[in-house]
């Protein structure tokens, strides 16, 4: 299985100056593929607007069908895909979404096909081709025409059962990795162990030894918390109560997320790879995000960390 095409076909969709919400989901439409539920929400902020993006790709035994099989959320995290009139073409930010839309893509197409998913995969995501910036050390960041906890909320939707939260994150000194990276499990406000299952999988798509991001607690506390985040990749943790996983596509030099010409191909594919099989598997129950005994432990002897970790965040 490759998802080669898919890439290239949403980056080429992506670097349009004019994409919008309404032309990604005439994208699906014009493909011909069925079933789908593709909501657009445009939404207005101090600094531009953006139009969110939910795409319900059903399984065939999925919670949207009536079915009780598990949900897979893929977020593509991000500020914006571009940073016009700045700055020509997309930037290196536009990451999360090109791999979210890709798996949409992939998923969609593979259900068209006759290879439907056991659950139901929902894609959450935004599409901003004039996004602001900001300053940020060791590089500059891509900002957000809208206000972080307002996307994070809808990104991180009720349906979700688990969360791969797909983001750029090469603006930093701590992961030095051409390709992309998995973090630890995020839950509830607490770091837990990388998940073998999801360990194997990387392995199986890259050929490789898995790469960790080295995730700290300061990076999961909200955006408000006025410490260093190496990114806002775990940050949907806030608003769910549902395992989050971070897909980090990282790079060996720091790259700005602003920096155009910086889209790496096939780093994308093998993340987007790396998502797609991570659904066969979750939906299928056959693959966990984290170990529910070791949950139960932690939580009845140390107890509950959510309340805490999430302080400054809205409700």
């Amino acid at each position: 299985m490759t998802t080669l095409k898919h890439v290239l076909e949403i980056t080429d969709l992506l670097e349009d100056p004019n994409v919008n919400g309404q032309l990604v989901k005439k994208f699906f439409e014009d493909k011909g593929l069925k079933d789908l539920e593709i909501s657009i929400e445009n939404i207005k902020g101090d600094k531009g607007e953006t139009d969110f993006v939910k795409i319900v790709i059903p399984g065939k035994n999925g919670k949207s069908r009536g079915g009780n099989a598990p949900t897979l959320g893929v977020v593509g995290r991000l500020g914006g895909i571009g940073a016009r009139p700045s700055l020509l073409g997309l930037v290196s930010d536009a990451d999360g979404a090109i791999a979210a839309l890709a798996v949409a893509y992939k998923v969609a197409e593979l259900r068209a096909r006759g290879d439907v998913l056991e659950g139901d995969v929902v894609i959450t995501t935004h599409i901003c081709p004039k996004a602001p910036t900001r300053p940020y050390k060791p590089v500059p960041m891509m900002s957000s025409p809208i206000d972080i906890f307002v996307l994070l909320k809808r990104e991180a939707d009720p349906s979700m059962d688990a969360i791969l939260s797909v983001d750029a994150t090469k603006a930093n000194w701590v992961i030095k990795h051409t390709g992309f990276a998995i973090t630890p499990t995020i839950k509830e406000g607490w770091v837990l162990k990388v998940s073998e299952d999801l360990l194997d999988i990387y392995t199986r798509v890259t050929g490789e030894p898995p790469v960790v991001v080295p995730i700290t607690m300061q990076d999961i506390t909200p955006y408000s918390t006025p410490v260093y985040h190496i990114n806002s990749m775990v940050q949907p943790w806030i608003y769910t109560k549902a395992p989050v996983v971070g897909v980090a596509i990282t790079a060996r030099m720091a790259i700005p997320g602003s920096a155009t010409g910086a889209t790496n191909i096939w780093a994308l594919e093998q993340a987007t790879r790396f998502v797609v099989e991570v659904a066969k598997e979750f939906t299928a129950g056959r693959a966990k995000f984290y170990d529910e005994e070791e949950w139960k432990k932690l939580i009845s002897i140390h107890g509950e960390l959510r309340d805490i970790m999430r302080k400054g965040a809205p409700l």
